[in-house]
Parts: structure tokens; C-alpha cells; sequence
């Protein structure tokens, strides 16, 4: 991984800006040229190294505002030839790795990390089994261009996952523009992205599209200028270098060795790594792919990569993923469904399929097919019903939050429900051994809950549910009428969508205590009649016995941290028929004004200063024995007036009353305890180390023009009588720990 460097030299010296003195280069090679150069010179260490992980130091890109503007082939970061020596000298000796992950790479690096693990001549005791790429550029990274395309070339992959990038094919000089797009570049335009922190921070970018009004000019740098100036701080770089490290240069220099012309590649390098893999090939994952341009309607690029990819076969083929839930651009083609036309002959073909992801909707057409396709359709869903044990489906999310139940009536929107209630009524019912169920995605509540009923059958052990509002029900009233008694001047679009609960029926269903009546028929039914459970009563009548780990995430209507309403409690309710339960992964929201200004800058940096100054790492606290007592009746940071008492100049800041008494990790964490506990089972909290429970929230930025929400998780384990047995936290997604525990935790690959 590279970093973020200020250069101080005799030129630079006098030059300070909001960092400090010097000229900011955001990619400085350092850390990976020091860690090449060991692995260069030291074959024993090398052979050690098992897998190996490229990224770039900045946070992966925001999926909503920035990957659709993003390209991903930056020329001019890591473009010392010094560099590439040393990385192609390493790989010689790295003959152990079997994992390969780049993750937001280095254009250059990237290229050559794939040009030289997937050359069948390298040297190695271990073949490369694992490849993840995401947010990347996978363009030119043939070592030899006609050794790839030969028949008889093999990556020998067992398992492959391309997240969160573009499908472009080498010649993009005639696609259309989007209004804005960009790359990361040395030296370039200084540009504020989404810090993954709740905020933003500026780095330099290369601005490919002219701004967007046009009678504003700017004065870009040329690519001339960009290499120029990269070329300088590499001097800088290697000049500090020669101090630190003095053989680490003339190594570079005097090894230099005719490495193959990276500037061609196979004409479609996704579907070239796939296709090349299919004898080994066991799990196959592509998440979110970026098939057409922002605003564009061209489905020539999808519709061709997703033709070749359905008349491939791998006969050893466990899991096949393809999710697509996030943006327009990575959406699929009109006519392609997994169990008609296309696809249907390839999950034919592969019997052995696991783990299947695809989009909910996409299973089947809203047309009737013939007899011959609907016995082949049933016949797969047969055969699935029996081996499938991991079930992951997504719709694409809606900015109004999802909806209860989908009323809609534009024709497309018609056929889009059909399709998705087809699945219900021909799919899930006909399974037996699903484990893990996943629904992301604009899902209505209704069609999850029939969804979910469907799976009766199944010994369900995780459910993960998630959306944009909360999966389970709305806990701020109509259009968010309960939040703004606390937050009056919260305004969101989504909240003006919010529907109101039936309350009548949940409180109804919450008078039946702990009754838990069976439920037979699993006959689909649409809508939220006065017989309808609530939808977690109906997971807990279904699952409840078997169910270990649950997920609710939504933040749109979910429960109030300290201020539950009314609907809250008999919405959650049924969490206590959850005996088995081990983990819950639940959405909250935090309430974050104190006089009237939203301070979610000052929370979220006050639990970064919580962390050792010397780690990354967070240190799990464990609590005192004794579990502190329910809030006092008057909240702390609430300082009462007396009308008859003289006013007093005040001597203490009552916001960091707030901030100390409400806002630490350790106060969170017993706020969380305190909502929760209740309604957790008495035997899942008496198991030993009790139920961990993930508080989520969601905080950022709030801009007119840009908002930099991000998610925060607090990690605590609830014992007996309401315990907090330890805890964890807050931590972003990109945390260390947090980035490098999803990493490695990631199932099927």
C-alpha cells in the first residue's frame, strides 16, 4: 500500500497548505518499493508469503457518487520503471502465494501483478487458486498476448470475484461522456472524495470530461504535465531512498531485465480471465459491474459479456454469483433471465451450484414460456430445492426506501412485480436446504415476507435483510412524524415516503405474550390485511428454532437509540422466540443535535481519538461487573433553569457534557444494551459469551449539495439480565481491523 507524503526540499520548503509544509504527493511508493526490494533480495522470506494484497492507501470509492464517474486506469501513479523491476523481481520469488487480491490498485501494479501470476511460466511450488480485483482496471495485463489466447493457456483459478469495476472492452474512443469523469492522478486537479469516515478529504485527480457548465474554464494539466510532475516526486522519493536504503537503488537499476509490453491486452480481459479458468474454476462472484456508461442506455457490452459467460462451462462450478443491486449502470439487459432463454441451459449444466446470487427479478420472465422451457425450468428448481444451501437475492434500491407492499401501475414496474412474485410462487417454495438467505435491495415488505415464508422448509441459520429503510417496520410514524418530535429539523426525501404502521395489529399480535402459533400453509398472500403479521413474527414463527445469525439494516424508520416510540417495542417483540441466536446485526439511529446544529463531525471524530495512538487496532473493553442503572430522569447535557434564581454566566461547555455522557463507546454501548436487551431471548443471552449484538449506524456529513453517510458498527456482547460483557468501537467500515476482518471472513471465495 502506498501513502499520502509532503515533500520538503529547497523548492518546497516555503509551501504550506491545509496539511502542513511541503507539496502534497498522494501516492507516494515508499512503503511498497521497501517492502518489493525484501522480497526482491530474500527468497526465503518470500517463499513465506501465502497471499498478497494490493491497495491504494485511500478508501475504495463511494458506490453511489463516485464509482459511476470513476476510471480506474491512472497512468501516471506507480509509473517508475524502478517500481516495476522490483515488482516483477519479487514475484519471481513469491512461489508460495496463492492468493491474489488488488483492491482499488495502482494502474501500473495492477497490470503487472495479473500479467505476471497468470503467466504459466512463472516460477512456483504453489499455483495462483485465488483472484480478487475490485475497483481496478484490468486492461493490458497480458504478458504474452497470443500465449493467452492460445487454447491450451490455463489460469488455473479456483476461484474468482471482479467487484466493483468497469467491463470495458480495450477500445472505449467512442463511448459517451458522462457529465463528469475522473481519475486518480499525481499532481492533478485537488478534488474533495467521500473519506469513508463521514466526511470528505482532498485528493488530486485527473478530470477526463469538461465541467459541467460551460461557460467555467479551468486550466487542467495535460498528461505531459502529469508524468512530469510524478516524475519529480519519484526523484524526491528515490533521493530519500539512497539515505534510508542506499543498496535499494542500484539494485532497481543494475537489474533490469526486457519485462513484456503491458500496453496490449486481450480485447475483453474480464471474460478472457473467466473463460481461461473454466477446467479449475469453483467459485465465480461478479458484484456490480459496471456494464454501461453513467446515463447511457448501451447494452452492447453487457449483453455480449453476459452471452459468452452463459455458454461457458465449468464443471466444478460450487458458487455462482452475480449481484447488480447499487446503480443503474451495472444493471442487466432486457431479456436475460436465469431459469428462461439464455442461462437456462448453463444452470443445466451446472449441478454441483452451491451458493447462487442473481437479481430477484431476473429469474423469470413476465411472459408465460413454453411447456418445453417451463419442464426445464422446474426440473433446475427441483434440483436446487435439494443442494442449494446459500441464497442471496437483490433488487435494485430505491431512494424513496421500499415500499410495503407494491401498488405500482407503469407498465414496466407491473412486469417487474410479476416477475419478482413468479420466484416466490416457482422458486422459493421448492426449496429444502437453504442456510443463508440474503435480501438487499428495494424489495417490497410484503414480497420479503412471502419470500420468507416460502422457505419453511428450510432450516434457516442466517437472515440478512437490507434495505433503505428499516426491513421490519417503521418506527417514525407517517412521513416521520415521532422523529421530528425529536429532531425537528431533520428533513430527508425518504422520510416523506415513510408509511404508517398498523399499529392496531402489531399491538394485537404483541398482546399474544409469548403464543407462538405454527403456521401451515405457506400459500403467498400480498398485502398487510388485518390478519397479517408483523414481519418479524412471521421470520420468528417460521425460523425462530433454528435462526443463529439475524441482520436488520435500514435507517430510514429504524428504532430511535434512547427514545424508543411506541411501535418500537411490539415491532421487536419476537426477538425473544430467537433462543439460538448468537449474533444480531440491527440499524439504529442516533440522534446527533445540540442547539439545533447537527454534530456529527465532532461525534464521529471523538471515537476515532478513543483509539491507541500507536494502533490501528481497538483494544475490546470489557466492562465493570456491575451493569450501570437506566438513565437518569433528567438527561445529563439537560441542565434544568430556575425562573427565580439570577442568570449566571455558565462556567462549562454543555456540549461536552453531551458529547462525554452520551456519545463515548462506552456510554453507546449501555444506551444500545439498555434498548435491545429486552427483547432478546433470556436462553440465546445465557449462552456462554452471550449474544453479540452490532449496533449500526449511520452518520456523515450533511451538505446541500453532497451528503457523506457512512456506517459505524459498535460491537457488544450482551449476557444475563442485560449484562454488556464487552464491547468494540465504533469503527467505519475501512478501520483496519474491521476492513481486514470482512476481507478474510468473505464466504465462497
Amino acid at each position: 500500500m502506498d501513502k499520502w507524503h509532503l515533500h520538503v526540499n529547497n523548492t518546497t520548503i516555503h509551501v504550506w497548505g491545509d496539511r502542513g509544509r511541503g507539496d502534497p504527493d498522494e501516492h507516494d511508493d515508499t512503503p511498497i518499493i521497501q517492502k518489493l526490494y525484501i522480497l526482491a533480495t530474500n527468497p526465503t522470506i518470500a517463499s513465506k508469503v501465502q497471499t498478497l494484497t494490493h491497495r491504494c492507501h485511500l478508501p475504495p470509492p463511494n458506490i453511489f457518487s463516485e464509482l459511476p464517474h470513476l476510471h480506474f486506469d491512472a497512468v501516471n501513479l506507480s509509473q517508475d520503471e524502478r517500481v516495476h523491476t522490483l515488482l516483477w523481481l519479487a514475484v519471481r520469488n513469491l512461489v508460495n502465494v496463492h492468493t491474489l487480491r488488488i483492491i482499488y490498485g495502482h494502474f501500473n501494479l495492477t497490470r503487472i501483478l495479473l500479467a505476471a501470476f497468470l503467466d504459466r511460466k512463472r516460477p512456483h511450488r504453489v499455483p495462483l487458486r485465488k483472484l480478487w480485483v475490485e475497483s481496478s482496471c484490468l486492461s493490458g495485463f497480458g504478458t504474452n498476448y497470443n500465449d493467452v489466447l492460445s487454447s491450451s493457456y490455463a489460469t488455473g483459478l479456483e476461484s474468482v470475484r471482479i467487484r466493483r469495476l468497469r467491463a470495458e472492452p480495450e477500445d472505449v474512443s467512442g463511448r459517451a461522456r458522462a457529465q463528469i469523469e475522473y481519475a486518480l492522478a499525481r499532481g492533478g486537479r485537488p478534488f474533495p472524495m467521500h473519506d469513508a469516515a463521514g466526511g470528505f478529504s482532498y485528493t488530486t485527480i485527473d478530470l477526463r470530461t469538461p465541467h459541467p457548465r460551460p461557460n467555467v474554464v479551468l486550466k487542467l494539466p495535460t498528461p505531459e504535465e502529469l508524468r512530469a510532475k510524478a516524475d519529480v516526486y519519484d526523484t524526491s522519493i528515490w533521493e530519500k531512498l539512497s539515505f534510508d536504503g542506499p543498496d535499494i537503488q542500484p539494485f532497481a537499476e543494475s537489474n533490469q531485465f526486457p519485462y513484456p509490453n503491458l500496453k496490449s491486452g486481450p480485447p475483453n480481459p474480464m471474460m478472457t480471465i473467466i473463460e481461461k479458468s473454466w477446467s479449475t474454476l469453483t467459485s465465480l462472484n461478479l458484484d456490480w459491474i459496471l456494464w454501461r456508461q453513467q446515463g447511457s442506455s448501451d447494452d452492447t457490452q453487457a449483453s455480449s459479456d453476459l452471452e459468452q459467460l452463459s455458454r461457458l462451462r465449468f464443471p466444478n462450478l460450487r458458487a455462482f454469483q452475480l449481484r447488480n443491486a447499487v446503480v443503474p449502470e451495472t444493471g442487466l439487459p432486457q431479456g436475460f433471465f436465469l431459469l428462461e432463454d439464455n442461462f437456462l441451459g448453463f444452470m443445466e449444466a451446472h449441478t454441483r451450484i452451491q451458493c447462487l446470487a442473481w437479481p430477484l427479478d431476473r429469474f423469470f420472465s413476465h411472459h408465460k414460456p413454453s411447456a418445453e422451457v417451463m419442464s426445464r425450468a422446474r426440473a433446475v428448481v427441483a434440483h436446487l430445492g435439494n443442494v442449494l444451501v446459500d441464497l442471496r437475492l437483490d433488487s435494485f434500491y430505491s431512494g424513496n426506501g421500499e415500499m410495503n407492499t407494491d401498488e405500482s401501475r407503469e407498465p414496466h414496474e407491473r412486469e417487474e412485480r410479476i416477475r419478482r412474485r413468479r420466484f416466490i410462487s416457482e422458486f422459493a417454495r421448492h426449496m429444502r436446504k437453504i442456510e443463508q438467505l440474503k435480501l438487499e435491495g428495494g424489495i417490497p415488505r410484503d414480497e420479503k415476507r412471502e419470500l420468507i415464508r416460502a422457505l419453511h422448509f428450510c432450516c434457516l441459520k442466517k437472515l440478512v435483510l437490507i434495505g433503505v429503510t428499516f426491513p421490519v417496520g417503521n418506527t417514525w410514524g407517517a412521513r416521520g412524524v415521532d422523529l421530528k418530535q425529536h429532531d425537528p429539523h431533520h428533513a430527508s426525501d425518504a422520510t416523506s415516503q415513510l408509511e404508517e404502521e398498523d399499529l392496531d395489529g402489531i399491538l394485537a399480535s404483541y398482546k399474544n405474550g409469548t403464543d407462538l402459533p405454527d403456521e401451515v400453509s405457506v400459500e403467498p398472500y400480498y398485502g398487510w390485511h388485518g390478519e397479517a403479521p408483523p414481519l418479524m413474527l412471521t421470520i420468528a414463527r417460521h425460523h425462530a428454532s433454528t435462526i443463529e445469525e439475524l441482520k436488520l439494516c435500514g435507517y430510514n424508520g429504524s428504532p430511535i437509540l434512547s427514545y424508543l416510540t411506541p411501535v418500537t417495542t411490539p415491532l421487536l417483540y419476537p426477538l425473544r422466540h430467537f433462543d439460538n441466536l448468537k449474533q444480531l446485526v440491527i440499524s439504529f439511529w442516533l440522534l446527533t443535535t445540540f442547539e439545533d446544529q447537527y454534530r456529527d463531525a465532532e461525534i464521529i471524530q471523538s471515537w476515532r481519538d478513543t483509539r491507541s495512538p500507536s494502533s490501528t487496532a481497538l483494544v475490546i473493553l470489557t466492562p465493570p461487573l456491575v451493569t450501570p442503572s437506566t438513565s437518569p430522569p433528567v438527561d445529563p447535557a439537560m441542565m434544568p433553569r430556575f425562573t427565580n434564581q439570577p442568570t449566571r454566566q455558565q462556567d462549562f461547555n454543555r456540549w461536552a457534557v453531551m458529547l462525554k455522557t452520551r456519545f463515548t463507546p462506552s456510554a453507546l454501548a449501555y444506551r444500545v444494551a439498555e434498548d435491545i436487551a429486552p427483547h432478546l431471548s433470556d436462553v440465546a443471552k445465557a449462552q456462554p459469551g452471550g449474544v453479540r449484538v452490532r449496533a449500526s449506524f449511520c452518520l456523515g456529513a450533511r451538505d446541500e449539495t453532497r451528503s457523506a453517510n457512512d456506517i459505524f458498527d459498535l460491537d457488544i456482547r450482551i449476557g444475563s439480565h442485560g449484562q454488556v460483557l464487552e464491547f468494540i468501537g465504533p469503527r467505519e467500515e475501512v478501520e483496519k481491523g474491521r476492513f481486514w476482518q470482512k476481507l478474510e471472513g468473505r464466504r465462497w471465495f
